[in-house]
């Protein structure tokens, strides 16, 4: 029984140890999608619409950051996702079953590269 209180002890000490987990309070995206021209490898940038769907959730994002083609959706929200990418002058891009995980404090942000071939 002396055993036992002293395992007990010695793993309560040592959590005690560790320094508390640090945080930081960014919001990080669950996906990250840079979208290009696959002929050309350029960003296309005006006009897409990128939706994420997880069930009956789905975010959306029309804006790319400085027009770089780059689109971030699901922000803080792991899940196992859908992803679709349109424009009206090229064929859609779908991905499925982008499982995106979270540690302790954030999402581990997955990033697709999205081809699109011309219509």
């Amino acid at each position: 029984m002396n055993r036992v209180w002293l395992g007990l002890g010695l793993l309560t000490g040592a959590c005690a140890e560790n320094p508390p987990l640090a945080c930081t309070e960014e919001a990080r995206p669950g996906l990250t999608v840079t979208v290009r021209d696959s002929v050309t490898a350029a960003a296309v940038a005006n006009g897409v619409e990128v939706i994420a769907r997880d069930g009956a959730y789905a975010d959306t994002a029309r804006a790319s950051l400085l027009g770089s083609g780059v689109y971030s959706l699901v922000y803080e929200r792991p899940g196992t996702y859908e992803v679709t990418v349109s424009h009206p002058s090229y064929r859609a891009w779908v991905r499925t079953g982008i499982k995106v995980t979270a540690d302790a404090c954030h999402v581990q942000t997955v990033s697709l590269l999205a081809r699109l071939q011309p219509a």
